[in-house]
């Protein structure tokens, strides 16, 4: 309700204090429970909060990602309903691919891999935010002026760079809840992908306030993101890529 009141300051800040203070609330009760439903020191595990952060920036950039194309097809590409529909069919099918791609993954490298795809992701973002504006700016000229030789090739290089976005995005999410899992203790695997898939949520509407008023502008901020994210797991990614390779090179034991 604050995001969607943004444009009254006092409504926005009355819906942010409530829910600033509704959370106050919940957590001074969790602390005090015996039974708390959610425990406080899963936050004091570095892993399992980065993941989870890294995962939040992913989710709300696909949804971005989803947003955006089909309104820049049909808006400034000037596609239909149906041929905006039937282009975007290309980069949902890679995000779709991309699960069980991410289902090969290791849970111990789940770190690295989304670091990388974050990186590729941010590179591939900064792409479309890039062809959707000159498309923006060709169709802008096209109204006063001929259009120009090779302006059609607009949505087959939007699409590329889509698809590109689609597919690193889908692996990073999908690794979201498998890399969690395989942080925290095995009691408490639930309790951290309800948390996981909460906060994921919550970023993904955020991710959609800016996409309405300027789409090109949603997409860089969608990539400034992502190459954050890909930024902050970089340390850790070392680590865990010289262990995952120390246990897949270890020689087989003979049988006795």
């Amino acid at each position: 309700m604050a995001v969607e009141s943004v444009g009254v300051w006092w409504q926005t800040g009355a819906w942010a204090a409530g829910a600033l203070g509704l959370g106050a609330l919940f957590l001074r009760a969790e602390r005090r429970s015996r039974a708390p439903l959610i425990d406080l020191t899963l936050f004091r595990n570095a892993p399992y909060v980065a993941l989870t952060s890294a995962g939040a920036v992913a989710n709300a950039a696909t949804v971005v990602l989803l947003f955006v194309i089909p309104f820049v097809l049909q808006e400034v590409q000037g596609l239909s309903v149906l041929g905006a529909g039937t282009a975007f069919l290309i980069p949902a099918a890679a995000m779709a691919a991309a699960g069980p791609v991410a289902g090969r993954v290791p849970a111990g490298a789940a770190e690295p891999v989304m670091a990388a795809c974050l990186g590729l992701a941010a590179a591939a973002l900064a792409a479309t935010a890039a062809a959707a504006t000159t498309a923006a700016a060709a169709t802008t000229a096209s109204a006063a002026a001929a259009p120009q030789p090779g302006a059609a090739s607009g949505p087959a290089v939007l699409l590329a760079a889509a698809t590109v976005a689609a597919a690193s995005l889908g692996v990073a999410g999908a690794l979201t809840l498998t890399g969690t899992q395989a942080v925290v203790p095995p009691d408490r695997v639930g309790e951290a992908s309800g948390l996981t898939k909460c906060a994921i949520t919550v970023t993904a509407g955020l991710g959609l306030t800016p996409a309405g008023t300027e789409p090109g502008g949603a997409l860089r901020l969608a990539s400034a993101g992502c190459a954050a994210a890909c930024l902050a797991l970089l340390p850790r990614s070392g680590p865990t890529l010289r262990r995952v390779s120390r246990r897949w090179s270890r020689p087989p034991r003979s049988p006795r």
